[in-house]
């Protein structure tokens, strides 16, 4: 089975994980600890920056299905020659400090421009800003998959954590998360058939949780990427790709139960 149909198949299955090294992770040697700890790790896909050398790097250290982020469609192309098996315009996170923002029109632009400038079977995942307001990441994402986005992913904010008691993990998961997987149940709801990928605030509590809310799959970044070691990052990994294959089918089947849907 080629790459591609192996990300294609484990959207549609429901059960992809994606571990995000970071788009502006130029660091060569933590990008192939963290491609190697994915793969040993059971994850579906790699997502990494758009350097040249980094790609070619871990595309002979891994057989995993590699994504290339980039806001650069100059450079996404050149990722597609490669042997970047997904193009991906985005993720934003980190420009949002220096002030940097993505407008529609300019996310559409670059799309246009890839999607004419690589061959038609070549996949691209465009991320939504999580700084539009909903309406317009809903416009967007249909304007995207009109104009030739094969998936869509979402991104996020954090909010600031209320002054509260309550100090268990999963509280604190989920709050983190509410934004993006918001996002998602909003967008699945106008794109019932497009592959969504729900990333910003993932770990094992809400991983599960955001496929069950209508994700094909999850993004994973922040919770891998404060650990330094393979083997701490491997472990991590197995704890995302575990919660997802045992907890993600029976919330899917808790969610189908008829007094649910009234």
């Amino acid at each position: 089975m080629s790459n591609k149909q192996k990300v294609l198949t484990a959207l549609k299955n429901k059960n992809f994980i994606k571990i995000i090294s970071g788009i502006r992770n130029y660091d060569k040697q933590k990008t192939i600890s963290i491609a190697l700890a994915a793969e040993s790790g059971g994850a579906s896909a790699l997502d990494i920056c758009d350097d040249s050398e980094i790609i070619k790097a871990v595309r002979s250290s891994v057989e995993l299905p590699v994504f290339v982020s980039s806001i650069d469609p100059l450079k996404l192309i050149a990722a597609q020659l490669l042997g970047a098996d997904v193009l991906e315009i985005g993720n934003y996170e980190s420009f949002y400090k220096e002030g940097k923002m993505f407008t529609p029109s300019a996310i559409l632009e670059i799309l246009q421009f890839v999607r004419k400038s690589v061959p038609k079977d070549v996949v691209i995942c465009c991320t939504i800003p999580a700084t539009l307001e909903v309406g317009n990441q809903l416009k967007l994402g249909k304007d995207l998959i009109n104009a030739g986005a094969d998936i869509i992913q979402t991104e996020g904010f954090s909010p600031e954590i209320p002054d509260t008691e309550r100090k268990e993990q999963s509280y604190l998961d989920i709050l983190k998360a509410a934004s993006t997987l918001t996002n998602t149940i909003e967008l699945r709801k106008v794109l019932p058939d497009v592959n969504i990928i729900t990333a910003s605030g993932i770990t094992p509590t809400t991983a599960p949780l955001a496929i069950s809310l209508g994700a094909n799959g999850v993004g994973v970044g922040t919770y891998i990427n404060s650990f330094s070691t393979q083997f701490e990052i491997t472990k991590r990994v197995k704890e995302v790709v575990g919660s997802v294959n045992r907890f993600a089918p029976q919330f899917i089947e808790y969610l189908k139960t008829p007094v649910l849907r009234k």
